[in-house]
């Protein structure tokens, strides 16, 4: 906010103006002392404009508490890198639970209808009061709901670029290396493994730098679509056969759906990595209101020491871990030298 007098009235004389600055920690004051009661009715005019319909009720509420206190310090602070920091964190708090880009600017906006309520209501008997924090407030409020609406935009439309075409592209010389090597001298053969092995850890970043981001075929096809092209896009890359066992009848919550998903895409990919397999198993159903997802090899097992310390650094167990987790989840590895490896993911379906 720093330089950014909104609302002074120069060539007015009188008493000196408070600065922007002092009007907006008094604004952030009162935000805070009434943080409860404004976070809770963010949370219903977001229900009742039909927004989030995603998310459950009680996420909706946990989410606006957290997103609420975040906004405030943004708003305190004002400067763009904190808007930015506000914007990516709400983003990705958001986006595994199936947000459309378009609801996130009307939230931002119905909680600066929220603020600007509980603002005429304090200074209902001190119009020209009023006038001067809105004067300071309205800025402010405008530059986050920009920043949060344009950082969750480019969020989105990463994630779809990743999914849309960088991964078709990298099956598409996969499968034109495989297709050169057939008939060429093994010195040449050597050459295009090693480029092929090189494709694989372009693959990896990407894969890592899009872990956080809900897969856009998740939105638009569901679970089980998103499944079957994930296991095909394995087959096609690395020529792992995989064998989809789904037992769904619905749709799952959004953020069920999302952490199957990443629990499916992180154990084939360890599968291929590690595993030396031959065939791979995945498999989901519903039992007694708990999501099981099953993703097992025929591949090389590990022993108890192997699997211990993978569980504490590697093989992306420790994400995938806190991950289920977070939606009071469990994670069990099993494996047998010799006699391949089962991740079992078992999680509430109202998660």
């Amino acid at each position: 906010m720093s330089g950014m007098e909104v609302g002074a009235h120069a060539g007015v004389s009188g008493p000196p103006r408070e600065s922007t600055k002092a009007l907006v920690r008094e604004l952030v004051a009162h935000l805070r002392a009434h943080r409860g009661p404004l976070s809770c009715e963010w949370a219903r005019r977001i229900r009742q404009a039909g927004l989030l319909r995603r998310m459950s009720k009680r996420e909706v509420f946990a989410e606006a508490d957290a997103a609420f206190e975040q906004y405030v310090d943004a708003l305190e602070t004002g400067t763009i890198r904190t808007l930015r920091a506000y914007a990516r964190n709400l983003s990705e708090r958001i986006i595994p639970r199936g947000v459309e880009t378009g609801e996130v600017v009307g939230i931002v906006l119905l909680l600066r209808d929220v603020l600007a309520r509980s603002l005429f209501g304090k200074y209902r008997t001190d119009s020209e009061r009023l006038d001067r924090v809105l004067d300071a407030y309205e800025p402010a409020a405008n530059r986050i709901a920009t920043t949060v609406a344009v950082g969750f935009a480019e969020v989105r439309r990463i994630a779809r670029a990743l999914h849309d075409e960088a991964g078709p592209l990298l099956v598409a010389v996969h499968l034109a290396l495989k297709e050169t090597a057939r008939d060429t001298p093994p010195a040449v053969q050597r050459q295009l493994a090693e480029v092929s092995e090189r494709l694989n850890q372009v693959e990896d970043q990407l894969r890592h730098l899009s872990h956080e981001l809900r897969p856009p075929m998740l939105d638009e096809a569901g679970l089980v679509p998103a499944l079957r092209f994930l296991v095909d896009g394995v087959w096609a890359r690395k020529g792992l056969g995989v064998v989809l066992d789904n037992r769904l009848e619905t749709r799952l919550p959004s953020a069920v759906e999302t952490a199957v998903y990443r629990v499916v895409q992180e154990g084939l990919s360890n599968v291929c990595r590690h595993a030396r397999a031959t065939q791979a198993w995945v498999t989901v159903f519903v039992e007694r209101g708990e999501l099981h997802c099953i993703v097992r090899d025929d591949g090389k097992g590990m022993n108890e020491s192997m699997r211990s310390s993978a569980g504490r650094r590697g093989l992306g167990l420790v994400g995938m871990r806190e991950r289920l987790i977070a939606l009071g989840g469990t994670l069990h590895v099993s494996s047998t030298t010799g006699r391949g490896t089962q991740l079992h993911a078992r999680m509430p379906v109202e998660a």
